[in-house]
Protein backbone atom coordinates (compact mmCIF):
# COMPACT_ATOMS: atom_id res chain seq x y z
CA UNK A 1 0.00 0.00 0.00
CA UNK A 2 1.34 3.50 -0.77
CA UNK A 3 2.31 5.87 2.02
CA UNK A 4 -0.73 7.25 3.80
CA UNK A 5 -1.19 10.92 2.92
CA UNK A 6 -1.23 13.50 5.71
CA UNK A 7 -4.15 15.78 4.92
CA UNK A 8 -5.94 18.21 7.18
CA UNK A 9 -9.51 17.41 8.22
CA UNK A 10 -11.76 19.55 10.37
CA UNK A 11 -15.15 18.70 11.78
CA UNK A 12 -17.76 21.38 12.46
CA UNK A 13 -20.62 20.65 14.86
CA UNK A 14 -23.84 22.66 14.97
CA UNK A 15 -26.22 22.50 17.94
CA UNK A 16 -29.48 23.80 16.55
CA UNK A 17 -28.21 26.80 14.59
CA UNK A 18 -25.23 27.48 16.87
CA UNK A 19 -21.72 26.51 15.79
CA UNK A 20 -20.19 24.76 18.84
CA UNK A 21 -17.15 23.45 16.96
CA UNK A 22 -14.60 25.35 19.07
CA UNK A 23 -15.99 24.06 22.37
CA UNK A 24 -16.24 20.52 21.02
CA UNK A 25 -12.71 20.54 19.57
CA UNK A 26 -11.14 21.43 22.90
CA UNK A 27 -12.40 18.15 24.40
CA UNK A 28 -12.95 15.95 21.34
CA UNK A 29 -11.88 12.32 21.62
CA UNK A 30 -13.79 11.05 18.60
CA UNK A 31 -16.69 11.79 16.30
CA UNK A 32 -18.32 9.18 14.08
CA UNK A 33 -21.07 9.40 11.47
CA UNK A 34 -22.71 6.36 9.87
CA UNK A 35 -24.73 6.86 6.67
CA UNK A 36 -27.00 4.01 5.48
CA UNK A 37 -28.64 3.55 2.11
CA UNK A 38 -32.08 2.33 3.22
CA UNK A 39 -34.42 2.90 6.07
CA UNK A 40 -32.15 2.34 9.00
CA UNK A 41 -31.37 5.33 11.15
CA UNK A 42 -28.18 7.20 10.37
CA UNK A 43 -26.12 7.72 13.51
CA UNK A 44 -23.82 10.41 14.89
CA UNK A 45 -21.70 9.78 18.01
CA UNK A 46 -19.54 12.44 19.71
CA UNK A 47 -17.20 11.43 22.55
CA UNK A 48 -15.63 14.16 24.72
CA UNK A 49 -13.20 14.50 27.60
CA UNK A 50 -15.12 15.76 30.62
CA UNK A 51 -12.53 16.22 33.36
CA UNK A 52 -14.53 18.94 35.14
CA UNK A 53 -17.98 17.46 34.48
CA UNK A 54 -19.17 20.41 32.40
CA UNK A 55 -20.55 18.27 29.52
CA UNK A 56 -22.49 16.08 31.94
CA UNK A 57 -23.59 19.22 33.81
CA UNK A 58 -24.23 22.75 32.63
CA UNK A 59 -23.14 22.10 29.04
CA UNK A 60 -25.12 18.89 28.63
CA UNK A 61 -27.14 18.84 25.36
CA UNK A 62 -30.86 18.13 25.56
CA UNK A 63 -32.43 14.92 24.33
CA UNK A 64 -34.52 15.74 21.26
CA UNK A 65 -32.33 18.70 20.25
CA UNK A 66 -31.18 18.96 16.62
CA UNK A 67 -27.53 18.62 15.70
CA UNK A 68 -25.49 18.50 12.48
CA UNK A 69 -21.86 17.77 11.65
CA UNK A 70 -19.65 18.51 8.65
CA UNK A 71 -16.35 16.75 7.88
CA UNK A 72 -14.24 19.21 5.87
CA UNK A 73 -11.12 17.83 4.19
CA UNK A 74 -8.14 19.47 2.52
CA UNK A 75 -8.93 19.51 -1.18
CA UNK A 76 -11.16 16.41 -1.09
CA UNK A 77 -14.55 17.87 -0.39
CA UNK A 78 -16.77 17.37 2.63
CA UNK A 79 -19.34 15.07 4.21
CA UNK A 80 -22.45 16.69 5.69
CA UNK A 81 -24.84 14.86 7.95
CA UNK A 82 -28.56 15.34 7.68
CA UNK A 83 -30.36 16.84 10.66
CA UNK A 84 -29.85 14.47 13.57
CA UNK A 85 -31.87 14.21 16.78
CA UNK A 86 -30.00 13.70 20.06
CA UNK A 87 -31.32 10.50 21.57
CA UNK A 88 -28.81 9.17 24.11
CA UNK A 89 -26.47 10.74 26.67
CA UNK A 90 -23.71 8.81 28.48
CA UNK A 91 -21.11 9.63 31.09
CA UNK A 92 -18.43 7.39 32.56
CA UNK A 93 -15.10 7.44 34.41
CA UNK A 94 -12.36 7.45 35.35
CA UNK A 95 -11.15 9.47 33.54
CA UNK A 96 -14.44 11.26 33.03
CA UNK A 97 -15.85 10.93 29.52
CA UNK A 98 -19.12 12.24 28.09
CA UNK A 99 -20.83 10.92 24.95
CA UNK A 100 -23.94 11.93 23.08
CA UNK A 101 -25.55 9.95 20.27
CA UNK A 102 -27.92 11.34 17.67
CA UNK A 103 -30.08 9.55 15.11
CA UNK A 104 -31.78 10.63 11.91
CA UNK A 105 -35.29 9.64 12.95
CA UNK A 106 -38.01 12.00 14.20
CA UNK A 107 -38.42 10.90 17.83
CA UNK A 108 -41.64 12.85 18.38
CA UNK A 109 -43.24 11.90 15.07
CA UNK A 110 -46.05 9.35 14.62
CA UNK A 111 -44.69 8.31 11.20
CA UNK A 112 -42.70 5.38 12.62
CA UNK A 113 -44.60 4.44 15.74
CA UNK A 114 -48.37 4.92 15.47
CA UNK A 115 -50.35 2.01 13.98
CA UNK A 116 -53.20 3.07 11.69
CA UNK A 117 -55.95 1.38 9.71
CA UNK A 118 -57.32 3.00 6.54
CA UNK A 119 -57.50 2.51 2.78
CA UNK A 120 -56.49 4.42 -0.31
CA UNK A 121 -58.31 4.20 -3.63
CA UNK A 122 -57.36 5.27 -7.16
CA UNK A 123 -53.98 6.62 -6.08
CA UNK A 124 -50.36 5.93 -7.06
CA UNK A 125 -47.51 5.05 -4.73
CA UNK A 126 -46.11 8.54 -5.20
CA UNK A 127 -49.46 10.13 -4.29
CA UNK A 128 -49.83 8.01 -1.14
CA UNK A 129 -46.24 8.58 -0.04
CA UNK A 130 -46.51 12.32 -0.49
CA UNK A 131 -49.76 12.44 1.47
CA UNK A 132 -48.33 10.49 4.43
CA UNK A 133 -45.11 12.52 4.46
CA UNK A 134 -47.03 15.80 4.48
CA UNK A 135 -49.25 14.56 7.32
CA UNK A 136 -46.08 14.18 9.40
CA UNK A 137 -44.57 17.49 8.26
CA UNK A 138 -41.78 15.75 6.35
CA UNK A 139 -40.37 17.12 3.11
CA UNK A 140 -41.03 14.55 0.37
CA UNK A 141 -38.73 13.55 -2.48
CA UNK A 142 -39.57 11.08 -5.27
CA UNK A 143 -36.31 9.94 -6.89
CA UNK A 144 -37.71 7.39 -9.37
CA UNK A 145 -38.70 7.23 -13.01
CA UNK A 146 -42.39 7.82 -13.73
CA UNK A 147 -42.86 4.26 -15.00
CA UNK A 148 -41.82 2.99 -11.54
CA UNK A 149 -44.89 4.54 -9.95
CA UNK A 150 -47.52 1.79 -9.50
CA UNK A 151 -51.20 2.73 -9.53
CA UNK A 152 -53.62 1.10 -7.08
CA UNK A 153 -57.36 0.55 -7.42
CA UNK A 154 -57.34 0.06 -3.66
CA UNK A 155 -54.68 -0.62 -1.05
CA UNK A 156 -55.21 -1.14 2.69
CA UNK A 157 -53.14 0.02 5.63
CA UNK A 158 -54.00 -2.42 8.43
CA UNK A 159 -52.70 -1.69 11.91
CA UNK A 160 -49.40 -0.48 10.49
CA UNK A 161 -47.37 2.64 11.03
CA UNK A 162 -47.09 4.90 8.01
CA UNK A 163 -43.45 3.83 7.60
CA UNK A 164 -44.19 0.10 7.81
CA UNK A 165 -47.03 0.53 5.30
CA UNK A 166 -44.87 2.45 2.81
CA UNK A 167 -41.99 -0.01 3.23
CA UNK A 168 -44.35 -2.84 2.28
CA UNK A 169 -45.54 -1.01 -0.84
CA UNK A 170 -41.98 -0.06 -1.80
CA UNK A 171 -40.74 -3.64 -1.36
CA UNK A 172 -43.44 -4.92 -3.73
CA UNK A 173 -42.57 -2.20 -6.25
CA UNK A 174 -38.81 -2.82 -6.03
CA UNK A 175 -38.19 0.63 -4.56
CA UNK A 176 -36.51 1.85 -1.38
CA UNK A 177 -37.50 4.34 1.29
CA UNK A 178 -35.42 6.38 3.70
CA UNK A 179 -36.94 8.61 6.35
CA UNK A 180 -34.93 11.23 8.21
CA UNK A 181 -35.76 13.74 10.88
CA UNK A 182 -37.10 16.15 8.28
CA UNK A 183 -37.38 14.23 5.00
CA UNK A 184 -38.96 11.19 3.36
CA UNK A 185 -37.24 9.92 0.20
CA UNK A 186 -38.38 7.13 -2.10
CA UNK A 187 -35.81 6.03 -4.65
CA UNK A 188 -34.89 3.25 -7.05
CA UNK A 189 -31.65 1.46 -6.12
CA UNK A 190 -31.41 -0.01 -9.62
CA UNK A 191 -31.12 3.46 -11.13
CA UNK A 192 -28.46 4.35 -8.55
CA UNK A 193 -26.51 1.22 -9.51
CA UNK A 194 -26.48 2.27 -13.15
CA UNK A 195 -24.83 5.62 -12.40
CA UNK A 196 -21.11 6.11 -13.20
CA UNK A 197 -18.63 5.10 -10.50
CA UNK A 198 -17.52 8.02 -8.33
CA UNK A 199 -14.09 6.47 -7.83
CA UNK A 200 -11.90 3.46 -8.67
CA UNK A 201 -10.15 1.76 -5.76
CA UNK A 202 -7.15 -0.30 -6.84
CA UNK A 203 -5.45 -2.68 -4.42
CA UNK A 204 -1.83 -1.69 -3.96
CA UNK A 205 -2.38 1.80 -5.34
CA UNK A 206 -5.32 3.35 -3.52
CA UNK A 207 -5.13 4.18 0.19
CA UNK A 208 -6.89 1.02 1.42
CA UNK A 209 -6.19 0.15 5.07
CA UNK A 210 -7.99 -3.22 5.17
CA UNK A 211 -10.56 -5.18 3.16
CA UNK A 212 -12.61 -8.39 3.04
CA UNK A 213 -15.11 -9.93 0.61
CA UNK A 214 -17.43 -12.89 0.49
CA UNK A 215 -19.56 -14.62 -2.12
CA UNK A 216 -22.20 -17.30 -1.61
CA UNK A 217 -23.48 -19.71 -4.21
CA UNK A 218 -25.90 -22.01 -2.38
CA UNK A 219 -28.48 -19.31 -1.66
CA UNK A 220 -28.89 -18.05 -5.21
CA UNK A 221 -32.42 -18.07 -6.60
CA UNK A 222 -33.12 -18.86 -10.24
CA UNK A 223 -36.72 -17.68 -10.30
CA UNK A 224 -39.61 -16.20 -8.34
CA UNK A 225 -43.18 -17.29 -8.98
CA UNK A 226 -46.04 -15.14 -7.77
CA UNK A 227 -49.30 -17.01 -7.29
CA UNK A 228 -51.90 -14.33 -7.41
CA UNK A 229 -55.64 -14.23 -7.21
CA UNK A 230 -57.49 -12.21 -9.81
CA UNK A 231 -60.55 -11.21 -7.83
CA UNK A 232 -62.02 -9.32 -10.79
CA UNK A 233 -62.05 -12.27 -13.17
CA UNK A 234 -64.95 -14.51 -12.18
CA UNK A 235 -66.89 -16.95 -14.33
CA UNK A 236 -70.60 -17.52 -13.80
CA UNK A 237 -72.14 -20.97 -14.00
CA UNK A 238 -75.95 -21.06 -14.05
CA UNK A 239 -78.68 -23.69 -14.04
CA UNK A 240 -77.01 -26.43 -12.06
CA UNK A 241 -74.63 -27.30 -9.28
CA UNK A 242 -71.33 -25.55 -8.79
CA UNK A 243 -68.53 -26.75 -11.10
CA UNK A 244 -66.34 -29.59 -9.93
CA UNK A 245 -63.24 -28.57 -8.04
CA UNK A 246 -60.03 -28.32 -10.03
CA UNK A 247 -56.61 -26.85 -9.42
CA UNK A 248 -58.09 -23.49 -10.34
CA UNK A 249 -61.35 -23.67 -8.41
CA UNK A 250 -61.79 -23.60 -4.67
CA UNK A 251 -63.72 -26.35 -2.85
CA UNK A 252 -66.02 -25.90 0.11
CA UNK A 253 -64.15 -26.78 3.29
CA UNK A 254 -60.79 -26.93 1.51
CA UNK A 255 -57.86 -24.54 1.88
CA UNK A 256 -57.14 -21.91 -0.75
CA UNK A 257 -53.66 -20.73 -1.72
CA UNK A 258 -53.64 -18.39 1.28
CA UNK A 259 -54.29 -21.23 3.73
CA UNK A 260 -57.91 -20.27 4.38
CA UNK A 261 -60.35 -23.09 5.05
CA UNK A 262 -63.58 -21.16 4.55
CA UNK A 263 -63.11 -20.78 0.83
CA UNK A 264 -66.76 -21.42 0.16
CA UNK A 265 -67.37 -18.06 1.83
CA UNK A 266 -64.32 -16.22 0.53
CA UNK A 267 -64.18 -17.43 -3.07
CA UNK A 268 -67.79 -18.26 -4.03
CA UNK A 269 -70.96 -16.25 -3.81
CA UNK A 270 -74.26 -17.85 -4.72
CA UNK A 271 -77.51 -16.38 -5.95
CA UNK A 272 -80.17 -18.94 -6.91
CA UNK A 273 -78.47 -21.48 -9.17
CA UNK A 274 -75.48 -19.20 -9.98
CA UNK A 275 -71.96 -19.66 -8.62
CA UNK A 276 -68.74 -17.74 -9.12
CA UNK A 277 -65.33 -19.27 -9.75
CA UNK A 278 -62.17 -17.35 -8.83
CA UNK A 279 -59.20 -17.69 -11.16
CA UNK A 280 -55.67 -18.18 -9.87
CA UNK A 281 -52.73 -17.16 -12.00
CA UNK A 282 -49.00 -17.87 -11.80
CA UNK A 283 -46.35 -15.46 -13.01
CA UNK A 284 -42.64 -16.43 -12.96
CA UNK A 285 -39.65 -14.13 -13.36
CA UNK A 286 -36.33 -15.86 -14.08
CA UNK A 287 -32.75 -14.70 -13.59
CA UNK A 288 -30.96 -16.09 -16.65
CA UNK A 289 -27.53 -15.49 -15.10
CA UNK A 290 -28.19 -18.04 -12.35
CA UNK A 291 -27.36 -21.70 -13.04
CA UNK A 292 -30.26 -24.13 -13.54
CA UNK A 293 -29.63 -25.66 -10.11
CA UNK A 294 -30.57 -22.34 -8.49
CA UNK A 295 -33.48 -22.32 -6.07
CA UNK A 296 -37.06 -21.45 -6.98
CA UNK A 297 -39.03 -19.07 -4.77
CA UNK A 298 -42.82 -19.12 -4.58
CA UNK A 299 -44.80 -16.20 -3.19
CA UNK A 300 -48.55 -16.12 -2.58
CA UNK A 301 -49.83 -12.61 -3.06
CA UNK A 302 -53.02 -10.72 -3.81
CA UNK A 303 -52.49 -8.60 -6.91
CA UNK A 304 -54.90 -6.38 -8.74
CA UNK A 305 -53.51 -7.11 -12.21
CA UNK A 306 -50.78 -8.86 -14.20
CA UNK A 307 -48.49 -5.83 -14.14
CA UNK A 308 -48.47 -5.82 -10.35
CA UNK A 309 -47.69 -9.55 -10.24
CA UNK A 310 -44.77 -9.04 -12.64
CA UNK A 311 -43.45 -6.14 -10.59
CA UNK A 312 -43.66 -8.12 -7.33
CA UNK A 313 -41.93 -11.19 -8.81
CA UNK A 314 -39.08 -9.14 -10.23
CA UNK A 315 -38.61 -7.08 -7.07
CA UNK A 316 -38.70 -10.17 -4.84
CA UNK A 317 -36.09 -12.04 -6.89
CA UNK A 318 -33.84 -9.00 -6.93
CA UNK A 319 -34.06 -8.70 -3.16
CA UNK A 320 -33.37 -12.42 -2.66
CA UNK A 321 -30.19 -12.23 -4.76
CA UNK A 322 -29.15 -8.75 -3.70
CA UNK A 323 -26.17 -9.61 -1.50
CA UNK A 324 -24.67 -12.62 -3.22
CA UNK A 325 -21.32 -10.80 -3.34
CA UNK A 326 -20.52 -8.29 -0.62
CA UNK A 327 -17.56 -6.85 1.20
CA UNK A 328 -16.14 -4.17 3.44
CA UNK A 329 -13.20 -1.80 3.15
CA UNK A 330 -11.44 0.61 5.49
CA UNK A 331 -9.84 3.63 3.84
CA UNK A 332 -8.06 6.86 4.54
CA UNK A 333 -10.94 9.30 5.06
CA UNK A 334 -12.77 9.94 1.80
CA UNK A 335 -15.89 12.16 1.49
CA UNK A 336 -16.84 10.45 -1.80
CA UNK A 337 -17.66 7.29 0.11
CA UNK A 338 -21.32 7.84 0.96
CA UNK A 339 -24.26 5.43 0.89
CA UNK A 340 -25.76 5.08 -2.59
CA UNK A 341 -22.57 5.89 -4.51
CA UNK A 342 -21.04 3.29 -6.84
CA UNK A 343 -17.32 2.50 -6.85
CA UNK A 344 -15.12 0.38 -9.13
CA UNK A 345 -12.80 -2.18 -7.50
CA UNK A 346 -9.64 -3.50 -9.15
CA UNK A 347 -6.91 -5.89 -8.05
CA UNK A 348 -9.19 -8.15 -6.00
CA UNK A 349 -9.39 -11.01 -8.52
CA UNK A 350 -12.88 -12.42 -8.93
CA UNK A 351 -14.17 -9.67 -6.65
CA UNK A 352 -13.30 -6.93 -9.12
CA UNK A 353 -16.16 -4.89 -10.56
CA UNK A 354 -18.77 -2.32 -9.67
CA UNK A 355 -20.11 -2.16 -6.13
CA UNK A 356 -22.68 0.08 -4.47
CA UNK A 357 -22.03 1.47 -0.99
CA UNK A 358 -24.72 0.29 1.43
CA UNK A 359 -23.31 2.04 4.50
CA UNK A 360 -20.39 4.35 5.20
CA UNK A 361 -18.85 5.29 8.53
CA UNK A 362 -16.79 8.48 8.72
CA UNK A 363 -14.71 8.70 11.89
CA UNK A 364 -12.35 11.35 13.25
CA UNK A 365 -10.06 10.54 16.19
CA UNK A 366 -6.61 11.57 17.39
CA UNK A 367 -5.27 9.10 14.82
CA UNK A 368 -6.91 10.96 11.94
CA UNK A 369 -9.87 10.65 9.60
CA UNK A 370 -10.87 7.21 8.33
CA UNK A 371 -13.81 5.84 6.34
CA UNK A 372 -15.22 2.32 6.51
CA UNK A 373 -17.73 1.10 3.92
CA UNK A 374 -19.96 -1.94 3.40
CA UNK A 375 -20.56 -2.72 -0.27
CA UNK A 376 -22.36 -5.20 -2.52
CA UNK A 377 -21.96 -6.01 -6.17
CA UNK A 378 -24.43 -4.13 -8.34
CA UNK A 379 -27.17 -5.85 -10.31
CA UNK A 380 -27.75 -3.67 -13.34
CA UNK A 381 -30.05 -6.15 -15.13
CA UNK A 382 -33.22 -6.16 -12.97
Amino acid sequence: MPDTPVLQTQVHVYYGTTDISKDVYEDLLSISYTDKIEDEADELTVTLKDEKGKWAGAWSPERGAKVKAVFNTEGRGSVKTDTMIIDNLKTSGSPRVFEFQAVSIPLDNTFRRTAKTRNFEKLSLKDISKQLAEESNLAFMWDCEDDNNPEYDRVDQKQESDLAFLKRLCNDAGLSIKVGAETCIIFDQLSYEKKPSVKTLTLGTSHILSWSFQSQQSQRYKSCTVKWRNVKAKTKSAGGPAPAATAETSTAGGADIYGNNDTDKKDKSKKGQQSLKTEYIDYTYTDESVEESGQEYVLKKRCSNQAEAERVAKATLRKLNLRQTSGSLSLVGDPLMIAGNVIELKGFGSFDGRFIIESANHSMTSGGYTTSIDVRRVNEVY
